[in-house]
């Protein structure tokens, strides 16, 4: 943990609520105290049952043999960034997630963040989503501690269609947020535009650009387009032609100049390959920093619609533990990728996780997706793609890499780290080389149990990343990779280490439904409610000796295995990892009530996640803004204060 630089003597605060009223149209009664937790997706605690292991095991005798070849390795992808794995945060909120305004910046956040740029150098993280599509931008919030960072009505529109995603009104203050956060940790961001409020794309464009500066990675321009006319923001008749006519004028009158635009942003109906074969890259492609797209495996019970899920929670979970639905999900992108690179372009997967509208109850939240999600993105590296980012949405999402407590619990409970986030703490660590390459060597026989990934630079095997998606107590489905490098069927003399080391990614009991306390090289983000964002407990790397020629690696049923070939030191930067932000000042300890209104409770946004994780303090008077913060002399001054509240920054916007 660093130090604050500076302190402050004293904390003038306009009272603050320490409970919550909530009114809602709701059904039955909600008790304005103390909130059931568990009666929102986000903190929910249901767990699924694993299916019992193959018989025979998938490994019988549990030996396999694996010689990596080095060289002009043929079957490598192209080569990668460190940050290939990011973050998506829905826009409606993420001033509840990453702070209010250039003042006030929240340490929980700033930690987890922490822990990923230790690792990998940088973040990417997008704000974003189908919230961002109607979105107001108003000028910083001006005097202190008045007003709202974002706020959000009701979309009578989007109502209409079956569809809850709320208008809002953002301001400038989350911008400062943004930037004072990438000048704490290195944070990039990707920024929605508000496709479908035109007339507000160039003032959001402007004020993105001019704040953020370096760290504004690109501009996102339309959100699931193929959705438009479904959700009554467009007529029939609605396809490709009609969209590109669409984003075409909108971008030629409100933002003609701009060259760091991503589109097309297709998820659904539109497949990115037709969308490429209509002439969208050759039309816009001068106009386009990257090429995205947003696409989840599955649909859950999105709006509330339980007909239309795709799966059981059950059948979800059982999915996710299987290496064939992650080359299922890539493969109709072989080629629109290869398409994508001739144009000169990188492919981003800018939204994704288990399943659109949230997940499902004890599948998307287990440790099975969070190894799902690790191979996932290996997947997503060795098919063409250039990034992957996994989405973090409000209350009503199970899939949530990260959630603050509900408003009236946070001054007594913190964050929950869900499994996703430990698939991106992974994921920062197997990526950490710049230009690493990434191949699916089908281990096994390409058994959908036990995949594995080697990465590679400059011809030389640098990591190996092996999994068991198996549940099996008895250890019968426990497996040992036997590996060298070069030798055996490569004809190629070997070179293979004289020892290597290993971390592992676990979970807690040695089943693929936990959900809390697992940890990665022994250490553990904690139990629900129980995290600052910091790593607890010592890393716990394992040295492996490889005699003659062949290295070992035991790998349990469940389990992930990252094993590291080159000689890197792989503990983590030691400055760095302890650059965390403290957690020490309460908040809402005063009278006071905070009013969420019944939408925020009710309502999710459909494949772009909740549209509110609890106004934390917003709707109170005490909310201050990076408008008229006091004005002071210095780097920065870190004050942090507990669960969702703030870490005060000297620089950026006061």
């Amino acid at each position: 943990m660093i130090p604050a630089i500076f302190t402050l003597a004293t904390l003038a605060l306009a009272p603050m609520a320490n409970a919550i009223t909530i009114y809602t149209s709701l059904p039955g009664s909600i008790p304005t105290q103390f909130l059931a937790a568990d009666g929102l997706p986000a903190y929910d605690t249901v767990s699924q049952t694993p299916p019992p292991p193959p018989t025979p095991a998938a490994v019988p005798g549990g030996g396999l043999s694996l010689a990596l070849p080095t060289g002009a390795v043929q079957g490598l992808s192209k080569a990668q960034r460190t940050d290939f794995v990011g973050i998506s945060i829905e826009l409606s909120i993420s001033d509840n997630i990453i702070g209010r305004n250039g003042t006030f910046v929240n340490p929980i956040f700033l930690n987890h963040m922490q822990n990923l740029r230790a690792r990998s150098g940088m973040i990417s993280v997008r704000m974003g989503g189908n919230s961002q599509e109607k979105a107001t931008l108003v000028p910083a919030i001006s005097p202190p501690l008045a007003g709202a960072t974002i706020n959000k009505t009701t979309d009578p529109i989007a109502l209409a269609h079956g569809s809850t995603t709320p208008l809002l009104t953002f301001s400038e203050d989350l911008f400062y947020a943004m930037s004072n956060i990438s000048s704490l940790v290195n944070v990039g961001w990707y920024f929605g535009l508000p496709f479908l409020n035109p007339s507000q794309i160039q003032n959001v464009a402007d004020s993105a650009t001019t704040i953020l500066g370096q760290n504004l990675l690109g501009l996102q321009m339309a959100n699931e387009p193929d959705q438009y006319a479904d959700h009554g923001n467009e007529p029939l008749p609605w396809g490709i032609p009609q969209y590109m006519t669409a984003w075409g004028s909108v971008r030629s009158q409100y933002v003609p100049t701009r060259t760091d635009l991503i589109a097309p942003n297709v998820c659904c109906s539109f497949k990115l390959a037709d969308v490429i074969a209509a002439g969208f890259l050759q039309q816009f492609g001068q106009f386009l920093k990257s090429v995205s797209i947003q696409h989840y495996k599955d649909e859950a019970f999105c709006n509330g619609n339980l007909s239309a899920a795709t799966l059981t929670p059950a059948a979800a979970f059982d999915s996710y533990l299987s290496h064939g639905s992650v080359q299922n999900f890539f493969f109709p992108y072989l080629n629109a990728s290869q398409m994508v690179a001739a144009a000169g372009k990188d492919l981003i997967m800018l939204e994704t996780n288990t399943a659109s509208c949230g997940g499902f109850a004890g599948a998307s939240d287990s440790y099975g997706a969070g190894l799902y999600l690790i191979d996932l993105a290996l997947q997503a590296a060795a098919s063409g793609f250039s990034q992957i980012l996994f989405h973090n949405g409000g209350a009503g999402q199970f899939y949530n890499l990260f959630s603050p407590p509900p408003g009236n619990m946070s001054t007594f409970r913190q964050w929950t780290t869900a499994s996703p986030y430990y698939s991106v703490l992974v994921m920062s660590e197997v990526m950490s080389e710049s230009g690493s390459q990434v191949m699916d060597l089908l281990l096994n026989g390409n058994n959908t149990n036990t995949p594995g990934y080697a990465i590679y630079k400059n011809g030389q095997p640098i990591r190996l990343a092996l999994f068991n998606y198996i549940t099996d107590p008895s250890g019968a489905n426990d497996i040992q990779v036997q590996f060298s490098v070069g030798g055996g069927a490569t004809g190629q003399g070997s070179i293979t280490p004289s020892s290597v080391t290993v971390k592992y990614f676990s979970s807690a009991t040695g089943s693929a439904a936990d959900k809390f306390n697992l940890t990665w090289a022994g250490q553990t983000m904690g139990d629900q409610f129980k995290s600052d964002g910091r790593l607890q407990g010592a890393e716990q790397i394992i040295t492996i000796q490889c005699p003659n020629g062949i290295c070992p690696i035991p790998v349990k049923a469940p389990q992930f295995a990252l094993v590291f070939l080159d000689g890197v030191n792989p503990v983590v930067n030691p400055t760095q990892a302890t650059q965390t932000f403290s957690t020490s000042v309460l908040t809402k300890l005063h009278g006071g009530t905070v009013v969420v209104p019944p939408a925020v409770l009710s309502t999710s946004n459909g494949r772009g996640g909740a549209q509110e994780l609890f106004n934390i303090g917003g709707s109170s008077p005490g909310k201050i803004s990076g408008a008229d913060a006091v004005r002071a002399a210095v780097g920065m001054v870190l004050v942090g204060v507990l669960s969702g509240m703030a870490v005060m920054t000297g620089f950026g916007r006061w």
